[in-house]
């Protein structure tokens, strides 16, 4: 029968089931998973950023009627 205690507490978990369980275990390799798909997301999208700033820069140039940079004439060639 349950006291009081246990259906306010919960029961008291035994040593052998607290070592045995794997949850905390198991949410930890989901935020080290997280983290790294983060990482590496946020890598990603800040190289391919920088490239996509200058292709329309060289775009812009070549709207405007400037001259292009060394960047511009890499493209091209």
């Amino acid at each position: 029968m349950l006291s009081r205690r246990d259906l306010l507490f919960g029961r008291p978990a035994s040593v052998d089931t607290m070592l045995s369980s794997e949850e905390g275990a198991t949410a930890i390799e989901y935020g080290l998973l997280v983290g790294l798909i983060g990482v590496v997301s946020i890598g990603t999208l800040s190289r391919l950023g920088k490239r996509q700033r200058r292709n329309l820069n060289c775009i812009n140039r070549a709207l405007r009627g400037r001259a292009q940079s060394r960047f511009c004439e890499r493209r091209t060639a």
